[in-house]
């Protein structure tokens, strides 16, 4: 007979096996406060911290909260200090601090840079951008320096400057202009120590679609892909596992968007993903934690301001009976070790946490791999194993 203890583990991964694999977006608790638009997030460990932006009323916010992605609950956290309300800003991280950059209120364009510390709970101003202050630009990180590109200013509708901020000597550097031309509200990320940044408007109003790659070694941008459909502008892209993932947006025509594309870095290869089940929206938050992404805020086609957050976890993974005949995983549960064996080529395999905590992440080499446990803590693990054609997922539980 089953001990009570197998009994709860074989429900619980029942539960986790309905969750997991249904590949689809799930809508969870709204975000905390008012609806809103344009608002800023960055994520330190497993939260995100989400505020600022524009509410009913053309009121722009400084309100700021964070959000635990291990219990996927809403909390409220020091709001930017005030007179600081803004819409249009830029967040970033590094290690146990966030920023909040730039932005604007009004006829108000900041330059301004603001930290905030996890450990302290209080935000700290740092130094502005030697430069007019700006609206609408996109950002990445890449080890400990943050690239801030494009934007709009009080007098230009569009530009193409790039400066770094170099987060531990509190500098920043000129970088020379986006060879491609002006982008505002363009959507940026970065994955394996690269940058990468697509959509925005340029100078002439054009809504671009080009996906570009900056090598920060060389200072150089690369044109790498092309989006498959219409350019846009306040959307998101997100990387995730070393794919892109691209939420919402609006067109040109102008029409808001509730889709989400994936692009495959290692062929270059764009794919439709499951929608938002709701209404199309723009201009909302989005993060993700190595597994799982969300999307809260925003504003839908006809101006009304949104609250709704949406989550979809590991949206390319195909079902488990697929992945059986692809891909085997034992023993399991396990002890000190467990075997991966696939005769899939040029693969990558991740272990996650069940907070989706990205552990570990290896090449394979061979068609038999050894994953080394000894140093997990007791409990439940994902292994997701993403090739050229696919990205798949088993669960596992150590003991």
């Amino acid at each position: 007979m089953y001990s009570t203890k197998r009994i709860i583990v074989i429900c619980f991964l029942i539960l986790i096996r309905k969750i997991i694999f249904s590949q689809s977006w799930v809508q969870i608790s709204d975000f905390p406060s008012t609806e809103r638009d344009d608002g800023t997030s960055f994520v330190i460990g497993g939260k995100a911290f989400c505020g600022t932006g524009f509410k009913t009323g053309f009121i722009t916010c400084r309100d700021m909260y964070s959000f635990d992605m291990a219990t996927e609950t809403w909390g409220a956290i020091s709001s930017l200090p005030a007179g600081m309300e803004r819409q249009y800003a830029s967040g970033f991280s590094y290690n146990n601090l966030g920023f909040i950059f730039g932005g604007a209120s009004g006829l108000s364009y900041f330059n301004d840079l603001w930290m905030y510390d996890t450990l302290t709970g209080n935000w700290q101003s740092k130094t502005s951008l030697p430069a007019f202050g700006r609206m609408g630009c996109c950002c990445f990180v890449i080890n400990d320096t943050a690239y801030i590109i494009g934007g709009r200013t009080a007098t230009v509708t569009s530009i193409a400057e790039v400066w770094a901020y170099a987060i531990l000597a509190d500098t920043w550097t000129y970088k020379g202009n986006f060879p491609f031309g002006e982008r505002w509200r363009a959507s940026a990320t970065s994955y394996n120590s690269k940058g990468y940044i697509i959509f925005g408007k340029d100078l002439a109003n054009n809504y671009r679609k080009e996906l570009y790659e900056y090598d920060p070694l060389i200072n150089s941008w690369t044109a790498i892909g092309s989006f498959p459909a219409s350019g846009r502008v306040y959307s998101t892209m997100q990387s995730m596992g070393g794919d892109l993932f691209i939420v919402a947006g609006l067109d040109s025509i102008p029409n808001s968007y509730k889709d989400m594309w994936r692009y495959n870095l290692s062929s270059s290869t764009w794919q439709q993903l499951a929608s938002i089940p709701s209404i199309e929206r723009r201009g909302g938050m989005c993060f993700n934690n190595g597994s799982t992404l969300y999307y809260t805020a925003g504003i839908d086609q006809v101006n009304n301001r949104l609250k709704e957050t949406w989550k979809v976890f590991n949206p390319t993974t195909i079902s488990e009976n697929d992945l059986s005949e692809k891909v085997k995983a034992y023993p399991n549960p396990a002890n000190d070790f467990i075997d991966i064996e696939t005769d899939l080529s040029n693969c990558y395999f991740s272990v996650f946490d069940v907070t989706g905590k990205l552990i570990l992440r290896e090449k394979i080499v061979q068609n038999k791999t050894r994953i080394d446990l000894s140093s997990y803590s007791n409990g439940l693990y994902f292994i997701q194993l993403k090739s050229d054609e696919n990205v798949l997922s088993k669960k596992f539980i150590k003991q």
